[in-house]
């Protein structure tokens, strides 16, 4: 409940709204943030560390300039999550999607997947939506596997083997079977 607190309290702001507004158009630094608001650097300074504090945006530093952007996921939830954050597993289940789709925004900007990532949790977040491209129960050829990794990621010979080793398919004779329910892929990764 705190975080919801603070966060709304950080929008309760006209100023502070306003440079949100500025910040979705546009990722800027805090003198220009100042010149486009007609507001002093150190009064846009103020307002972005209270931002900053609740969570709202990020910044990154280029240059000599501290340039300041949107944390968008935070913006992609509902008034709902918002105000009842905090309350056991919802809390818990917006956290997960939270660091799935940061995960997703990092890994495959674009809908495509240059590389895997490293680390088996975001590795598996990126299998899973391979994975949801194939029909439960259905059986592929290793033709129509082979495309339909490809339109996500290149290498569609270690997702593939991956995804047999993981259990998510079954082999025979070439074919692939889709199966209907996901195996526990940390326990298949560590029979490896």
């Amino acid at each position: 409940m705190a975080d919801s607190l603070a966060l709304l309290k950080a929008i309760a702001d006209d100023t502070r709204l306003r440079i949100l507004q500025a910040l979705d158009k546009k990722d800027m630094y805090v003198e220009l943030l100042a010149q486009r608001l007609r507001l002093s650097p150190p009064t846009v300074s103020f307002h972005l560390k209270k931002l900053y504090s609740a969570g709202l945006i990020d910044s990154k530093k280029e240059q000599y300039y501290t340039v300041y952007s949107l944390r968008r996921q935070v913006f992609d939830r509902t008034l709902k999550e918002l105000l009842f954050a905090g309350s056991g597993s919802d809390t818990e289940e917006l956290r997960e999607e939270l660091y799935k789709r940061k995960v997703i925004d990092t890994f495959m900007p674009g809908g495509y997947c240059e590389r895997l990532p490293a680390q088996l949790k975001k590795r598996l977040i990126i299998y899973r939506l391979i994975f949801d491209q194939f029909e439960p129960g259905r059986s592929y050829s290793e033709k129509e596997v082979n495309e339909t990794i490809s339109r996500l990621h290149g290498d569609y010979c270690t997702v593939r083997r991956d995804m047999v080793d993981m259990g998510w398919f079954t082999r025979a004779n070439g074919v692939y079977t889709c199966e209907n329910a996901l195996s526990d892929p940390i326990s298949a990764e560590n029979r490896k």
